[in-house]
């Protein structure tokens, strides 16, 4: 058994949290070591104000302070403290005070230096990266990720480096009441770490408290691909229900009414991705979208237009969750000049470690005016908890799945035959 990691308070896990995000790395001490010109272009100076002779500027004392940290800490203190005197309000020179005096044990001073580099470039991602290293020095989590916040949403590159630190701390569940408390504000990276976090998190419970807090917070309610990733994370572990549910917990009332066992059959709505909705994997150059013609009962059909290199198509599919007994799929059918061989056709499979048909409507293609198809099957009482609906070219070798041309389908319905 894994042992859980210590709480981060822990006098042992000090270093290791100080590597959260990139704040050992760029935080405090290497993010001024290493070539910050291109930070330093922010601040909307040019490199002639900095060179003027007899001029006190502070983006050059802080450039001439920033080699001198390692080598000659105390030189660095004066240099920035000229840097200050010369531009009370350049907030880095501030930060890098801070640093220093932090790391020569001056609490008071640092503290002060700090909070005035906050207060002086509230949205400068160096101030607020260093600001975040000297708040978890402390031990405040919950300073330190509001800093790293405003670094993470200005500067998106941070994000591949930072989501996996953020995860380990995530994991640990006395650390969630400082995320709990960020999220009283809209967070722009919320959603991505979430979604990362479902996609690449070993602990399942760690996910589903991300989730919580997100659903907690009405600035953080999850949509789209976070909301999508959570999903398929319930739906890989074999919660289906669980899935369904936090599915539907985020639909808009009026998606709810009427709701059958093929949600958005009529495509009336916009394919979303996201759980038991309609999924349209990319595929070459494969045309799938709802789009207004002739003949569909409501506003719109599903087009599906075949227009480049041999694929195998199977990329449109819809999860569902039919209890055991029998059942007719039901639809209409446009084929609009599709040349395939031998067609298209809905399947209905049992979700497991292996897809199992239990259904396969005939195969369409040709040119036709619309009409209906229909085809019956029946979903087993064991090992078929789930199912999937999917739209797919008929064939077994390399040729069969050479297609070309349009198709519409609308009105696609599951409905129960047998009593309950």
């Amino acid at each position: 058994m894994s042992k859980r990691p210590l709480p981060f308070t822990h006098p042992l896990n000090l270093a290791k949290w100080f590597a959260f995000a990139l704040f050992a790395a760029l935080a405090a001490w290497r993010i001024v070591t290493l070539n910050l010109a291109d930070h330093y272009a922010d601040a909307g100076e040019t490199v002639a104000a900095t060179e003027m002779p007899g001029v006190e500027h502070p983006i050059a004392l802080t450039r001439d302070a920033r080699q001198l940290l390692d080598a000659d800490p105390q030189r660095a203190v004066a240099l920035l403290q000229r840097a200050v005197r010369a531009d009370p309000t350049y907030g880095l020179s501030y930060a890098l005070l801070g640093a220093l005096w932090e790391k020569a044990g001056d609490a008071r001073r640092a503290r002060s230096a700090i909070d005035a580099a906050a207060a002086f470039a509230p949205a400068k991602v160096d101030v607020r990266l260093i600001a975040a290293g000297f708040e978890l020095g402390r031990n405040d989590l919950a300073a330190a990720l509001r800093h790293s916040s405003v670094a993470l949403t200005r500067r998106g590159s941070l994000r591949a480096a930072t989501f996996p630190e953020l995860l380990r701390i995530a994991d640990e569940p006395a650390n969630r009441a400082a995320f709990s408390a960020l999220l009283t504000e809209p967070v722009a990276w919320w959603p991505a770490f979430v979604g990362f976090a479902a996609n690449k998190g070993e602990r399942l419970e760690t996910v589903m408290a991300l989730y919580a807090l997100s659903e907690a917070s009405a600035a953080n309610s999850l949509q789209g691909p976070g909301l999508a990733a959570v999903l398929r994370r319930l739906q890989r572990e074999g919660l289906w229900l669980d899935a369904r549910l936090a599915w539907m917990n985020a639909l808009p009332v009026e998606q709810l009414e009427g709701m059958g066992n093929v949600f958005n059959g009529g495509f009336e709505q916009p394919l979303s991705g996201v759980g038991f909705d309609w999924v349209s994997a990319k595929a070459g150059h494969v045309l799938v979208e709802p789009l207004p013609t002739s003949g569909a009962t409501g506003a719109a059909a599903l087009n599906v237009v075949f227009r480049g290199p041999r694929v195998r198509y199977r990329h449109l599919s819809q999860h569902l969750m039919l209890e055991p007994g029998s059942y007719a799929l039901r639809g209409r059918v446009r084929p609009d000049g599709l040349e395939a061989e031998p067609g298209l056709a809905w399947a209905v499979s049992c979700v497991g470690a292996r897809e199992r048909q239990i259904g396969v409507t005939e195969h369409f293609s040709g040119r036709s005016a619309w009409r209906k198809f229909e085809t019956t099957f029946t979903v087993p009482a064991t090992d078929c908890a789930a199912q999937v609906l999917r739209l797919q070219l008929g064939g077994r070798v390399a040729l069969d799945f050479d297609a070309s041309g349009p198709i519409w389908f609308d009105d696609i319905v599951i409905e129960r035959l047998d009593a309950r």
